[in-house]
């Protein structure tokens, strides 16, 4: 019994200790430096981003396993956003848009000072961006004195950008100070903006080195020795520095800091985790984007009332039906893209937050990209949604021409709905006419008999911005000094196509349309035709030439074409 009891008690003693060894404390895991790279779309030099920053990534996966890489063209707001909570360390590459710029007369956090990046992920698009601004960076949390280094960006140096003056020294201080702001308020201890150099080496210093922050941006190759200090406006106790190319000019590098900052302290504020980002190969996964397709909603074709005439503003309508309002946001966002199909002459200015290649030679060897193009910035507005319709106001192209208009629907933060959500929104054409425009209206084709005469009726709109001649003016004092009416003239000019067919009549006739043709208004018109005496196949061309600026075909507007078949008579 005593054996038995003696069992009985180390069972229930074995008992009593189980629980304890179960809830033992575990060593906790040690936090590595999180690293997050980000390459926005920038057109034909995405590719060369995307380089440099594999061989950050690979300089950066020496020090830490805690690497997140996010490129063009799935570098979306929602990814870049999850991935940098957290960071000890962010890059980005990509377009900068700052202020001040000629773009506003007063800084706009939605979309200034911060990134440049893809409206919506997978469609393998490196040129369209969206800005998500410093209101939208400075609702992350980085980790405790995180630097963050902006490489060839427009702004962030205190530069304007490719084409534009470069502005003043204060314009630059004031640029380099309100873009670090934002990363500031989100976190960041050091500010660091390179418009020339790659950032591997800013990588290494920081995460392999105990040296002072400072000392790693005094130290640069890009160094100019131009260097001077003053007190950041935008965020207490910071100091800004710039080391400008000529002293005065050539704002290419800066940092804005917490004085003191040093590697260790980057390295003490780890949040990173050991076994590696929530990525998968390294690449930010998509945490899910917000869809409509849960509501209900159904949409129709978009439309513009107004002049579709360029650079005037015209109200886009997207109408709609719902069966319960209320499964609606209150709140939609809306953004257009204007894909040039046919257009003359595309400007060669830029537009907005262009962006610097990226050689380490000398300032004099630099080389500049392509500014932005027609249709490349997503700028979303807000929708002022009515009983059976949303609507907006949109700047029309500056160049005449056809356009595919595509719109987006954002959410009120600016994140672009799902795929599914934009289907529901057919893509439309549209012509956007110039200051000197017309068409005219006519069968496409036609079948006449040999050497007749025909009457072929034309309709003839004005689709520029001033009317074509004048109404007869009466003089009621001396009738003989009226002014005589002065009209536009309808012009047809016959050309043969293949063998056999000859124009042996007048090549070109002519018709005068009502005179004073206003912008907007159509006249109908007879042109009076001679048929070629050959059967075969011909061209009728037409085109208007007006009494003020003659040949709209002359002026970049498309001819209207008539393919005719001349045939035998009976």
């Amino acid at each position: 019994m005593r054996r038995l009891g003696s069992i009985v008690a180390a069972t229930l003693l074995a008992g009593l200790l189980a629980p304890a060894l179960l809830v033992a404390p575990v060593a906790a895991e040690t936090a590595v430096p999180k690293v997050v790279i980000i390459v926005g779309p920038v057109g034909s030099v995405t590719e060369s981003y995307r380089t440099e920053a594999r061989a950050a990534a690979a300089v950066a996966r020496k020090y830490t396993p805690d690497v997140s890489e996010i490129y063009s063209p799935n570098a979306t707001w929602p990814v870049v956003r999850k991935a940098l909570k957290g960071a000890s360390l962010v890059i980005y590459m990509g377009h900068g848009n700052g202020f001040p710029s000629r773009y506003r007369d007063s800084l706009y956090p939605p979309t200034q000072n911060g990134f440049g990046l893809n409206p919506r992920a997978g469609t393998n698009d490196d040129t369209s961006h969206q800005y998500f601004g410093e209101g939208r960076v400075s609702t992350v949390q980085l980790a405790p004195d995180a630097v963050v280094l902006l490489h060839h960006l427009c702004y962030a140096s205190g530069l304007s950008e490719p084409g534009l003056p470069e502005g003043t020294l204060d314009q630059a201080k004031q640029r380099v100070d309100n873009f670090a702001a934002g990363f500031i308020n989100a976190g960041a201890s050091a500010v660091i903006a390179e418009a020339y150099t790659s950032p591997s080496r800013y990588v290494a210093a920081i995460l392999g080195s105990q040296r002072s922050i400072q000392s790693i941006w005094d130290t640069s190759p890009t160094a100019n020795g131009h260097t001077f200090a003053f007190a950041s406006e935008r965020s207490t106790g910071y100091v800004d520095e710039m080391d400008p190319q000529n002293g005065t000019s050539g704002f290419e590098r800066s940092i804005v800091l917490k004085q003191g900052l040093a590697s260790s302290d980057v390295l003490a504020g780890a949040r990173g985790s050991a076994t590696g980002p929530g990525t998968t190969g390294g690449f930010a996964v998509d945490p899910g984007l917000p869809t409509l397709l849960t509501t209900g909603l159904k949409m129709s074709m978009p439309s513009l009332a107004g002049a579709t005439s360029v650079g005037r503003q015209a109200n886009l309508k997207l109408p709609f039906s719902i069966g319960d309002r209320s499964r609606l946001p209150k709140s939609l966002e809306a953004s257009v893209r204007w894909d040039p199909v046919d257009v003359v002459n595309l400007p060669a200015a830029p537009t907005s937050g262009s962006t610097l290649l990226l050689p380490e030679g000398p300032p004099s060897d630099i080389s500049l990209v392509t500014p932005e193009q027609t249709g490349a910035l997503v700028a979303p507005a807000a929708l002022s949604i009515g009983k059976g319709a949303m609507s907006m106001g949109v700047s029309l192209p500056t160049r005449p021409g056809r356009y595919r208009l595509t719109v987006t629907l954002h959410d009120e933060t600016g994140v672009a709905y799902d795929d599914g959500t934009q289907k529901l929104l057919p893509t439309v054409m549209v012509r956007v006419t110039g200051d000197i425009d017309g068409a005219i209206l006519a069968a496409p084709s036609n079948t006449l008999s040999a050497g007749t005469h025909v009457s072929l009726p034309v309709k003839v709109a004005n689709l520029g911005t001033s009317a074509w001649g004048r109404d007869r003016v009466p003089n009621p004092r001396d009738p003989e000094r009226n002014l005589p009416a002065i009209s536009a003239q309808l012009i047809g000019h016959w050309v043969a196509l293949g063998e056999g067919a000859i124009v042996t009549i007048p090549a070109q006739v002519s018709t005068r349309i009502a005179p004073g043709l206003a912008p907007s208004q159509t006249a109908e018109a007879a042109l009076g035709l001679d048929v070629p005496t050959v059967p075969g196949d011909y061209l009728l061309i037409l085109d208007v030439v007006t009494p003020e600026q003659g040949s709209l075909t002359a002026a970049g507007v498309a001819p209207t074409i008539i393919r005719v078949k001349v045939v035998s008579g009976s």
